[in-house]
Protein backbone atom coordinates (compact mmCIF):
# COMPACT_ATOMS: atom_id res chain seq x y z
CA UNK A 1 0.00 0.00 0.00
CA UNK A 2 2.71 2.15 0.56
CA UNK A 3 5.66 1.27 -1.63
CA UNK A 4 3.85 3.14 -4.38
CA UNK A 5 4.00 6.52 -2.34
CA UNK A 6 7.54 8.50 -3.06
CA UNK A 7 10.22 8.83 -0.34
CA UNK A 8 10.37 12.52 -0.74
CA UNK A 9 6.75 12.37 0.42
CA UNK A 10 7.59 11.02 3.62
CA UNK A 11 10.42 13.80 4.11
CA UNK A 12 8.09 16.53 3.52
CA UNK A 13 5.65 15.44 5.84
CA UNK A 14 8.25 14.80 8.53
CA UNK A 15 9.16 18.19 8.11
CA UNK A 16 5.62 18.94 8.34
CA UNK A 17 5.28 17.70 11.43
CA UNK A 18 7.96 19.28 12.73
CA UNK A 19 7.29 22.82 11.53
CA UNK A 20 4.06 22.15 13.61
CA UNK A 21 5.62 23.71 16.78
CA UNK A 22 7.41 26.75 15.25
CA UNK A 23 4.35 27.24 13.23
CA UNK A 24 1.27 27.66 15.80
CA UNK A 25 4.05 29.64 17.90
CA UNK A 26 4.30 32.29 14.88
CA UNK A 27 0.87 32.42 14.03
CA UNK A 28 -0.31 32.79 17.99
CA UNK A 29 2.34 35.37 18.12
CA UNK A 30 0.51 37.60 15.06
CA UNK A 31 -2.71 36.52 15.84
CA UNK A 32 -2.34 38.22 19.21
CA UNK A 33 -0.78 40.98 17.96
CA UNK A 34 -3.29 42.20 15.26
CA UNK A 35 -6.01 40.99 17.31
CA UNK A 36 -8.40 44.15 19.10
CA UNK A 37 -8.34 43.38 22.55
CA UNK A 38 -11.12 44.42 25.47
CA UNK A 39 -9.51 47.26 27.47
CA UNK A 40 -12.29 46.51 30.18
CA UNK A 41 -10.86 43.26 30.34
CA UNK A 42 -8.19 42.06 33.33
CA UNK A 43 -4.64 42.00 32.21
CA UNK A 44 -3.55 38.88 30.50
CA UNK A 45 -0.36 36.64 30.91
CA UNK A 46 1.96 37.57 27.72
CA UNK A 47 5.17 36.65 29.02
CA UNK A 48 4.64 33.59 26.40
CA UNK A 49 5.63 36.35 23.57
CA UNK A 50 9.07 37.04 22.91
CA UNK A 51 10.17 39.03 19.98
CA UNK A 52 13.57 36.61 20.13
CA UNK A 53 11.13 33.71 19.77
CA UNK A 54 9.59 34.90 17.28
CA UNK A 55 12.50 35.45 14.83
CA UNK A 56 13.69 31.93 15.77
CA UNK A 57 10.89 30.10 14.80
CA UNK A 58 10.49 32.06 11.88
CA UNK A 59 13.95 31.02 10.78
CA UNK A 60 12.99 27.77 11.52
CA UNK A 61 10.08 27.24 9.01
CA UNK A 62 12.30 29.13 6.48
CA UNK A 63 14.69 26.54 6.52
CA UNK A 64 12.08 23.99 6.79
CA UNK A 65 10.38 25.31 3.68
CA UNK A 66 13.46 25.26 1.93
CA UNK A 67 14.56 22.07 2.63
CA UNK A 68 11.24 20.91 1.43
CA UNK A 69 11.66 22.46 -2.11
CA UNK A 70 15.09 20.90 -2.22
CA UNK A 71 14.15 17.56 -1.33
CA UNK A 72 12.31 17.22 -4.72
CA UNK A 73 15.37 18.43 -6.80
CA UNK A 74 18.13 16.13 -8.49
CA UNK A 75 20.90 17.52 -6.00
CA UNK A 76 18.90 16.30 -3.44
CA UNK A 77 18.89 12.52 -4.91
CA UNK A 78 22.21 12.46 -5.69
CA UNK A 79 22.56 13.57 -1.78
CA UNK A 80 20.59 10.83 -0.43
CA UNK A 81 22.53 8.28 -2.71
CA UNK A 82 26.09 9.54 -1.43
CA UNK A 83 27.68 8.48 1.65
CA UNK A 84 27.44 11.99 2.72
CA UNK A 85 23.85 11.38 3.98
CA UNK A 86 24.55 9.69 6.98
CA UNK A 87 27.24 11.51 8.91
CA UNK A 88 25.13 15.34 7.75
CA UNK A 89 21.90 13.23 9.75
CA UNK A 90 24.21 12.35 12.65
CA UNK A 91 25.76 15.45 12.84
CA UNK A 92 23.20 17.81 12.77
CA UNK A 93 21.18 16.18 15.19
CA UNK A 94 24.39 15.88 17.34
CA UNK A 95 24.87 19.52 16.90
CA UNK A 96 21.28 20.48 17.70
CA UNK A 97 21.56 18.04 21.13
CA UNK A 98 24.95 20.18 21.62
CA UNK A 99 23.56 23.23 21.40
CA UNK A 100 20.66 22.63 23.39
CA UNK A 101 22.84 21.63 26.86
CA UNK A 102 24.79 24.69 26.40
CA UNK A 103 21.24 27.08 25.73
CA UNK A 104 20.16 24.92 28.97
CA UNK A 105 23.42 25.54 31.41
CA UNK A 106 23.21 29.27 29.69
CA UNK A 107 19.54 29.63 31.19
CA UNK A 108 19.03 27.24 33.94
CA UNK A 109 16.25 25.49 31.77
CA UNK A 110 16.61 22.55 29.16
CA UNK A 111 14.51 20.22 27.14
CA UNK A 112 15.35 16.97 26.42
CA UNK A 113 15.59 15.95 22.93
CA UNK A 114 14.39 12.92 21.65
CA UNK A 115 11.41 12.31 24.37
CA UNK A 116 7.96 12.01 24.58
CA UNK A 117 5.73 14.64 25.94
CA UNK A 118 7.17 17.90 25.31
CA UNK A 119 8.44 19.45 28.54
CA UNK A 120 11.26 21.37 29.74
CA UNK A 121 13.08 21.41 33.50
CA UNK A 122 14.64 24.05 35.51
CA UNK A 123 17.59 24.09 37.50
CA UNK A 124 15.95 25.56 40.35
CA UNK A 125 12.56 24.08 40.19
CA UNK A 126 13.78 20.44 39.46
CA UNK A 127 17.09 19.95 39.70
CA UNK A 128 17.59 16.12 39.17
CA UNK A 129 15.17 16.24 36.32
CA UNK A 130 17.28 19.26 34.84
CA UNK A 131 20.61 17.82 35.18
CA UNK A 132 19.48 14.12 33.62
CA UNK A 133 18.16 15.99 30.77
CA UNK A 134 21.21 17.97 30.74
CA UNK A 135 23.14 14.52 30.68
CA UNK A 136 21.05 13.28 28.36
CA UNK A 137 21.30 16.03 25.52
CA UNK A 138 24.94 16.78 25.97
CA UNK A 139 25.72 12.37 25.98
CA UNK A 140 23.69 11.99 22.76
CA UNK A 141 25.09 15.12 21.45
CA UNK A 142 28.61 14.02 21.79
CA UNK A 143 27.96 10.61 21.02
CA UNK A 144 26.42 11.36 17.06
CA UNK A 145 29.12 14.06 16.57
CA UNK A 146 31.19 11.34 17.11
CA UNK A 147 29.69 9.05 15.07
CA UNK A 148 29.52 11.52 12.32
CA UNK A 149 33.14 12.35 12.78
CA UNK A 150 34.08 8.55 12.05
CA UNK A 151 31.88 8.15 9.12
CA UNK A 152 33.29 11.38 7.50
CA UNK A 153 36.72 10.27 8.49
CA UNK A 154 35.84 6.26 6.56
CA UNK A 155 34.42 8.78 3.82
CA UNK A 156 37.42 10.35 3.40
CA UNK A 157 40.01 7.55 4.05
CA UNK A 158 40.51 6.04 0.06
CA UNK A 159 39.77 2.72 0.46
CA UNK A 160 41.00 -0.55 -2.02
CA UNK A 161 37.97 -0.37 -4.29
CA UNK A 162 36.82 -0.19 -7.97
CA UNK A 163 34.01 2.51 -7.93
CA UNK A 164 34.54 5.58 -9.26
CA UNK A 165 36.03 7.69 -11.75
CA UNK A 166 39.54 7.45 -13.60
CA UNK A 167 40.90 9.69 -10.71
CA UNK A 168 39.20 7.82 -7.90
CA UNK A 169 40.48 4.64 -9.21
CA UNK A 170 44.11 6.29 -9.34
CA UNK A 171 43.87 6.95 -5.60
CA UNK A 172 42.41 3.99 -4.48
CA UNK A 173 45.06 2.31 -6.25
CA UNK A 174 47.56 3.94 -3.95
CA UNK A 175 45.55 2.37 -1.26
CA UNK A 176 45.67 -1.04 -2.16
CA UNK A 177 49.42 -0.79 -2.75
CA UNK A 178 49.65 0.91 0.94
CA UNK A 179 47.22 -1.74 2.39
CA UNK A 180 49.04 -4.69 0.78
CA UNK A 181 53.00 -3.26 1.90
CA UNK A 182 51.26 -4.19 5.10
CA UNK A 183 53.31 -6.43 7.41
CA UNK A 184 51.53 -9.28 8.70
CA UNK A 185 48.82 -9.68 6.51
CA UNK A 186 46.73 -12.62 7.12
CA UNK A 187 46.69 -15.36 3.55
CA UNK A 188 42.86 -14.68 3.58
CA UNK A 189 43.79 -10.28 3.84
CA UNK A 190 46.09 -10.47 1.21
CA UNK A 191 43.92 -12.80 -1.23
CA UNK A 192 41.45 -10.05 -0.66
CA UNK A 193 43.50 -7.08 -1.39
CA UNK A 194 44.91 -8.84 -4.50
CA UNK A 195 41.49 -9.51 -5.56
CA UNK A 196 40.62 -5.47 -5.02
CA UNK A 197 43.67 -4.15 -6.77
CA UNK A 198 43.34 -6.42 -9.70
CA UNK A 199 39.84 -5.08 -10.45
CA UNK A 200 40.66 -1.32 -9.98
CA UNK A 201 43.84 -2.22 -12.69
CA UNK A 202 40.81 -4.06 -14.32
CA UNK A 203 38.90 -0.57 -14.46
CA UNK A 204 41.72 1.36 -15.48
CA UNK A 205 42.72 -0.81 -18.07
CA UNK A 206 46.01 -2.46 -16.90
CA UNK A 207 45.31 -5.72 -18.19
CA UNK A 208 48.23 -7.13 -17.50
CA UNK A 209 48.71 -6.08 -13.52
CA UNK A 210 44.97 -6.76 -13.64
CA UNK A 211 46.19 -10.64 -14.47
CA UNK A 212 48.83 -11.17 -12.36
CA UNK A 213 46.75 -9.90 -9.15
CA UNK A 214 44.55 -12.62 -9.55
CA UNK A 215 46.71 -15.12 -10.07
CA UNK A 216 48.47 -14.22 -7.30
CA UNK A 217 44.98 -14.06 -4.97
CA UNK A 218 43.95 -17.56 -6.33
CA UNK A 219 47.85 -18.67 -5.49
CA UNK A 220 46.80 -17.67 -1.92
CA UNK A 221 43.37 -18.51 -2.06
CA UNK A 222 42.32 -21.11 -4.73
CA UNK A 223 38.56 -21.31 -3.41
CA UNK A 224 37.99 -17.90 -4.36
CA UNK A 225 35.18 -18.34 -7.27
CA UNK A 226 35.24 -14.37 -7.84
CA UNK A 227 39.20 -14.23 -8.67
CA UNK A 228 38.63 -17.16 -11.05
CA UNK A 229 35.39 -15.00 -12.74
CA UNK A 230 37.20 -11.47 -12.98
CA UNK A 231 40.63 -13.39 -14.29
CA UNK A 232 38.55 -14.86 -17.37
CA UNK A 233 37.23 -11.68 -17.78
CA UNK A 234 41.13 -10.35 -18.42
CA UNK A 235 41.59 -13.35 -20.23
CA UNK A 236 38.63 -13.04 -22.84
CA UNK A 237 39.81 -9.33 -23.14
CA UNK A 238 43.01 -10.06 -23.98
CA UNK A 239 42.12 -12.99 -26.53
CA UNK A 240 43.16 -15.81 -24.15
CA UNK A 241 40.13 -17.49 -24.94
CA UNK A 242 41.19 -21.23 -23.55
CA UNK A 243 42.53 -19.45 -20.47
CA UNK A 244 39.22 -17.89 -20.08
CA UNK A 245 37.27 -21.08 -20.86
CA UNK A 246 38.85 -22.82 -17.98
CA UNK A 247 38.69 -19.77 -15.55
CA UNK A 248 35.07 -19.54 -16.13
CA UNK A 249 34.40 -23.39 -15.38
CA UNK A 250 36.57 -22.72 -12.14
CA UNK A 251 34.53 -20.16 -10.81
CA UNK A 252 31.21 -22.36 -11.51
CA UNK A 253 32.84 -24.91 -10.08
CA UNK A 254 32.91 -23.16 -6.64
CA UNK A 255 29.74 -21.19 -7.20
CA UNK A 256 27.51 -22.87 -9.43
CA UNK A 257 24.49 -20.29 -9.21
CA UNK A 258 26.95 -17.83 -10.73
CA UNK A 259 24.51 -15.85 -13.36
CA UNK A 260 27.55 -13.52 -14.74
CA UNK A 261 29.38 -16.79 -16.07
CA UNK A 262 27.75 -17.95 -17.94
CA UNK A 263 26.15 -14.76 -19.03
CA UNK A 264 29.76 -13.77 -19.88
CA UNK A 265 30.70 -17.30 -21.21
CA UNK A 266 28.03 -17.23 -23.51
CA UNK A 267 29.11 -13.83 -25.10
CA UNK A 268 32.49 -14.85 -25.11
CA UNK A 269 30.96 -18.33 -27.38
CA UNK A 270 29.11 -16.35 -29.37
CA UNK A 271 31.75 -14.52 -30.60
CA UNK A 272 33.87 -17.10 -31.53
CA UNK A 273 31.92 -18.97 -32.99
CA UNK A 274 30.64 -21.70 -30.61
CA UNK A 275 26.89 -20.90 -30.88
CA UNK A 276 25.36 -24.14 -29.37
CA UNK A 277 27.75 -23.65 -26.47
CA UNK A 278 26.38 -20.14 -26.21
CA UNK A 279 23.02 -21.05 -26.39
CA UNK A 280 23.82 -24.12 -23.53
CA UNK A 281 25.14 -20.99 -21.61
CA UNK A 282 21.93 -18.43 -22.18
CA UNK A 283 19.31 -21.37 -21.46
CA UNK A 284 21.06 -22.15 -18.05
CA UNK A 285 21.33 -18.34 -17.32
CA UNK A 286 17.52 -18.03 -18.02
CA UNK A 287 16.79 -21.34 -15.62
CA UNK A 288 18.93 -19.52 -12.68
CA UNK A 289 17.59 -16.14 -13.79
CA UNK A 290 14.28 -15.76 -15.23
CA UNK A 291 14.30 -12.13 -15.27
CA UNK A 292 18.13 -11.62 -16.56
CA UNK A 293 16.97 -9.02 -19.53
CA UNK A 294 19.93 -10.33 -21.88
CA UNK A 295 19.71 -14.33 -21.43
CA UNK A 296 16.86 -14.95 -24.25
CA UNK A 297 17.27 -11.86 -26.27
CA UNK A 298 21.67 -13.26 -26.77
CA UNK A 299 20.27 -16.57 -27.03
CA UNK A 300 17.95 -15.62 -29.94
CA UNK A 301 21.29 -14.04 -31.76
CA UNK A 302 23.03 -17.26 -31.31
CA UNK A 303 19.93 -19.15 -32.85
CA UNK A 304 19.82 -16.27 -36.18
CA UNK A 305 23.70 -16.90 -36.58
CA UNK A 306 22.37 -20.77 -37.00
CA UNK A 307 19.46 -19.51 -39.45
CA UNK A 308 16.98 -21.06 -36.84
CA UNK A 309 14.31 -18.46 -37.58
CA UNK A 310 11.61 -20.09 -35.39
CA UNK A 311 13.40 -20.15 -32.45
CA UNK A 312 15.41 -17.02 -32.95
CA UNK A 313 12.33 -15.31 -32.99
CA UNK A 314 10.49 -16.76 -30.42
CA UNK A 315 12.91 -15.67 -27.93
CA UNK A 316 12.96 -12.15 -29.53
CA UNK A 317 9.56 -11.64 -28.99
CA UNK A 318 10.08 -12.03 -24.95
CA UNK A 319 11.74 -8.77 -25.14
CA UNK A 320 9.52 -5.45 -25.67
CA UNK A 321 10.45 -2.46 -27.44
CA UNK A 322 12.39 0.00 -24.99
CA UNK A 323 13.82 -3.04 -22.43
CA UNK A 324 17.61 -3.62 -21.78
CA UNK A 325 17.89 -6.35 -24.16
CA UNK A 326 16.44 -4.69 -27.16
CA UNK A 327 19.11 -3.59 -29.23
CA UNK A 328 20.58 -7.16 -29.40
CA UNK A 329 16.77 -7.94 -30.79
CA UNK A 330 17.54 -5.51 -33.63
CA UNK A 331 20.95 -6.82 -34.00
CA UNK A 332 19.72 -10.77 -34.30
CA UNK A 333 17.08 -9.43 -36.54
CA UNK A 334 19.31 -8.19 -38.68
CA UNK A 335 21.25 -11.58 -38.74
CA UNK A 336 17.90 -12.93 -40.02
CA UNK A 337 17.63 -10.88 -42.23
CA UNK A 338 21.53 -10.95 -43.37
CA UNK A 339 20.94 -14.64 -43.88
CA UNK A 340 18.33 -13.58 -46.49
CA UNK A 341 20.56 -11.29 -48.20
CA UNK A 342 17.60 -8.76 -47.17
CA UNK A 343 20.28 -5.90 -46.93
CA UNK A 344 17.86 -2.68 -46.57
CA UNK A 345 16.06 -4.98 -43.67
CA UNK A 346 19.83 -5.16 -42.40
CA UNK A 347 20.42 -1.67 -42.63
CA UNK A 348 16.65 -0.56 -40.85
CA UNK A 349 17.07 -2.62 -38.12
CA UNK A 350 20.97 -1.41 -37.01
CA UNK A 351 19.92 1.84 -37.24
CA UNK A 352 17.59 1.67 -34.92
CA UNK A 353 19.88 -0.22 -32.59
CA UNK A 354 22.55 2.76 -32.98
CA UNK A 355 19.34 5.07 -32.23
CA UNK A 356 20.14 3.45 -28.89
CA UNK A 357 23.66 3.27 -28.62
CA UNK A 358 25.88 4.99 -31.23
CA UNK A 359 28.84 3.25 -29.96
CA UNK A 360 27.67 -0.33 -31.09
CA UNK A 361 30.97 -1.76 -33.23
CA UNK A 362 29.15 -4.75 -33.87
CA UNK A 363 25.95 -2.27 -35.57
CA UNK A 364 28.30 -0.38 -37.20
CA UNK A 365 30.45 -3.06 -38.71
CA UNK A 366 27.33 -4.96 -40.26
CA UNK A 367 25.68 -2.34 -41.37
CA UNK A 368 28.93 -1.28 -43.59
CA UNK A 369 29.18 -4.45 -45.06
CA UNK A 370 25.13 -3.58 -45.75
CA UNK A 371 25.53 -0.74 -47.32
CA UNK A 372 28.53 -1.74 -49.49
CA UNK A 373 26.16 -4.58 -50.85
CA UNK A 374 23.79 -2.12 -51.91
CA UNK A 375 26.01 0.18 -53.24
CA UNK A 376 25.93 3.05 -50.80
CA UNK A 377 29.86 3.84 -50.83
CA UNK A 378 29.85 7.13 -48.62
CA UNK A 379 27.65 5.70 -46.01
CA UNK A 380 29.62 2.21 -45.87
CA UNK A 381 32.95 4.20 -45.29
CA UNK A 382 31.33 6.76 -42.79
CA UNK A 383 30.81 3.27 -40.77
CA UNK A 384 33.71 1.64 -40.92
CA UNK A 385 35.54 5.20 -40.02
CA UNK A 386 33.39 5.32 -37.14
CA UNK A 387 34.14 1.26 -35.90
CA UNK A 388 37.67 1.64 -36.43
CA UNK A 389 38.19 4.81 -34.31
CA UNK A 390 35.86 2.47 -31.56
CA UNK A 391 38.49 -0.59 -32.13
CA UNK A 392 41.55 2.23 -31.91
CA UNK A 393 40.25 3.60 -28.73
CA UNK A 394 38.77 0.12 -27.39
CA UNK A 395 42.79 -1.42 -27.65
CA UNK A 396 44.61 1.54 -26.01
Amino acid sequence: MFDSISPQIWIVLALAITALGPATYVWRHLAHSYTPRDITLPPEDTSWKSQKQLLLSSGILCCLLALGLFVFTPEAEAFAKSDWLAPAVLGAIGSLAIGATIAGWRDGEVEPLIRGPSRSYSLAEQPKRYWASMAWNGLLGVGLVAGSSVVTYDNLTPECDDDGDEMTLSVALEACNAMLAVEGLKKVEKAELLGDRGRVHHRLGNDKQALLDYSRAIEIDPEDSYAFYNRALIRRRMADFEGAVEDFEASLALRPRNDEAYLERGLMYLDTGLFDKAIADFTRLHEYAPDNPYALPNRGVAFAWLDDEERAERDFRSVGKGEPGWPIVLRGRAILALNREDYPAVIRHLTQALEVNPDDYFALRLRADAYWEVGEEDLARDDDDRSMALDMARNR
